[in-house]
């Protein structure tokens, strides 16, 4: 390996003594070697193929929530956010959304009067501006149950 070494440095030097010696070529690749020190190391045997796409960080996102089951607690979080604007600040003061499994959701309303009047008139147009305001069909239906956990009032 030496010997080969000096007799290129001495080549160069030969044909153009200006030549900086640094210029020598690389040994060519060897994939005999490259195998044993494949085998040696325990190095994949393949390097995985290129991407011939890109994907957008929102289509990426999607799929690891859903694939970590977060997907509804994401629109969940944009439900409670959104919830004042969906429903209004009277309503909102009232009731609040629980969780929303399988396009249910649950909404958590403060007592038995909100609860008759939520149902008799608001359940159909509170469904509506729910989907309007997430934009998809993660919530089929509502469900209007007592809060366990109502607020305080003084």
């Amino acid at each position: 390996m030496f010997f080969r070494i000096t007799i290129r440095i001495q080549k160069l030097e030969t044909r153009n003594p200006k030549r900086h010696v640094s210029r020598v070529r690389k040994e060519p690749f060897n994939r005999g070697a490259w195998a044993v020190e494949r085998e040696r190391c325990q190095i994949a045997a393949e390097r995985p193929a290129p991407r011939l796409h890109n994907s957008s960080v929102a289509d990426v996102a999607g799929r690891v929530l859903k694939s970590w089951k977060l997907d509804g607690r994401a629109a969940e979080l944009r439900l409670i956010a959104a919830w004042p604007e969906i429903v209004g600040p009277q309503v909102a003061a009232h009731a609040r959304p629980g969780r929303l499994e399988r396009g249910l959701l649950v909404v958590y309303v403060a007592n038995s009067v909100w609860l008759a009047e939520l149902n008799r008139m608001f359940q159909k147009p509170m469904l509506d501006n729910i989907r309007r305001r997430l934009g998809t069909n993660d919530v089929r239906t509502l469900r209007l149950q007592l809060d366990p956990d109502p607020p305080n009032r003084k």
